[in-house]
């Protein structure tokens, strides 16, 4: 009685993970990640903004990084 118990039990936890359907979305929206020091256009700089792999803005001033970024931000370019 226990196993087809247990049987049961697994069959209707299978269909339910196989019927209810993930609510996982994709965005489309590429992210943006701030690096600490390297090269930006040939110049060593101490931040740098990322969207995806690429070096996108490169400054010594953190102010400026931040502006940057919320600009790409506000402008939907990256999340």
């Amino acid at each position: 009685m226990r196993i087809v118990l247990a049987l049961l039990s697994t069959m209707i936890i299978a269909m339910f993970t196989y019927l209810v359907p993930a609510h996982a979305a994709v965005s489309s929206v590429p992210s943006c990640t701030m690096a600490s020091e390297g090269i930006f256009q040939g110049l060593w700089v101490k931040h740098r903004i990322y969207v995806n792999e690429d070096v996108v803005y490169g400054a010594n001033d953190m102010n400026s990084i931040l502006a940057q970024l919320e600009n790409l931000r506000s402008e939907g370019l990256c999340r």
